[in-house]
C-alpha cells in the first residue's frame, strides 16, 4: 500500500487546491447553527473553535463528497471530541447525514460513537483520532474490537515506540501520524484545556517545569512550522503510511505549501537532511529549528 498525505480543509474553495497540491485525503469539521445555538462555537464538537474552522450545513456534506470524488480523493469527517448524553443525538444526526450523502470515513475518539456506528452496521470507515491516546499494542487490541480501520498515533511517541507498537499489534491496522504543525507541550488525549476563539489557549500560557518557564505553542508555527520531514523514511519503515498535516483553520496557502513540501520530502530519492532543510527554507521562508522537530 502506498503512503498518503492527509490535509485539513475549512471551505469548499480549499478542497481542489489542497488535493491538486498532492494531498490524497482531506479532513474537516462541521458546526451547524443548531449546535452553535445550543453549545456555542467553542471547541466542544471537534477540538477546534469557531465557525470559520468548520462547514455549517448538511448540504455542505454532499458538496464535499462531490468535489473530493472529482479529484479521486477521500474525505474524513472529524468528530473527535467526547460528548455528553445531551450532545450525542446531535452527533448521531451528523453521522447519519454524512453516511447518507456518501461520506467516506469518520475520525472519532468517543467509544460510544464507535458502538453506535457498529450497531447501525455503518459503512463509514472508522478512524481513531489522536485524542484517543493509543500508546501501546494493548490499546490497539482494545479498539480493534470496534472494527477500526486506522489509528492516529500520539505525537508524543518516539519512532521506536511506534515501531514496537506496530510489531506487537496482533491485528492488521493502518497507522497515521501528524507530520506538520502544532506540536503541543501537552498530551492531546489527556488535555482538557478550553480553546477560546479570541483569548489565549491554555497551552499558550507560561508554566514552570523544574523552575523553568515552559511556553511551547505560539504563532511562530506559521513561520517555522513543527515538522517531521527528516523522519518520514523512518516512519515508512516502521509501517506508517498516512501522514497528517495539522492546522485546521490555518491559511490555505500554508497548508498547500506543507502538502507540497511533505510530498517532495518523501518522493525525492536518497534525500539528505541537508536537502530537506533547504526544501523547508524554500517552502516556509525560514530555517527550521531543532526544537520544532517531531519524533526526535
Amino acid at each position: 500500500m502506498e503512503y498518503s498525505i492527509v490535509a485539513p480543509v475549512c471551505s469548499m474553495d480549499e478542497i481542489a487546491p489542497v488535493l491538486k497540491a498532492g494531498a490524497n485525503e482531506v479532513y474537516f469539521g462541521i458546526m451547524t447553527d443548531d449546535w452553535v445555538e445550543k453549545y456555542g462555537n467553542a471547541d466542544f464538537i471537534t477540538r477546534r473553535q469557531s465557525e470559520s474552522s468548520h462547514f455549517s450545513t448538511y448540504d455542505d456534506l454532499s458538496e464535499i463528497v462531490c468535489r473530493v470524488n472529482e479529484h479521486h480523493g477521500r474525505a474524513t469527517l472529524a468528530l473527535n471530541s467526547r460528548y455528553s448524553q445531551h450532545q450525542l443525538p446531535y452527533i448521531f444526526e451528523i453521522l447519519e447525514q454524512w453516511e447518507a450523502r456518501g461520506g467516506h470515513s469518520v475520525m472519532v475518539s468517543d467509544v460510544e460513537i464507535l458502538i453506535w456506528l457498529n450497531n447501525r452496521r455503518s459503512i463509514l470507515k472508522k478512524q481513531l483520532s489522536v485524542m484517543a491516546g493509543v500508546f501501546n499494542s494493548r490499546s490497539v487490541a482494545f479498539f480493534d474490537r470496534f472494527q477500526i480501520s486506522r489509528i492516529v498515533l500520539p505525537r508524543e511517541m518516539s519512532i521506536s515506540e511506534m515501531e514496537n507498537l506496530i510489531e506487537n499489534a496482533e491485528n492488521e491496522m493502518e497507522y497515521e501520524v501528524i507530520v506538520m504543525f502544532q506540536k503541543c507541550q501537552f498530551i492531546d488525549s489527556f488535555c482538557n484545556f478550553y480553546h477560546p476563539c479570541f483569548e489565549k489557549h491554555g497551552c499558550q500560557m507560561e508554566f514552570l517545569c523544574n523552575g523553568k518557564k515552559v511556553k511551547h505553542i505560539d504563532n511562530q508555527d506559521f513561520f517555522t512550522p513543527f515538522c517531521a520531514a527528516c523522519s518520514l523514511n523512518y516512519l515508512l519503515k516502521a509501517g506508517i503510511l498516512h501522514f497528517k498535516i495539522a492546522g485546521r483553520g490555518y491559511p490555505v496557502e500554508l497548508i498547500i505549501n506543507a502538502v507540497k513540501f511533505i510530498r517532495q520530502a518523501v518522493e525525492t530519492e536518497s534525500i539528505l537532511p541537508s536537502d530537506i532543510k533547504r526544501l523547508y527554507q524554500s517552502a516556509f521562508g525560514n530555517d527550521c529549528r531543532p526544537k520544532n522537530c517531531f519524533y526526535t
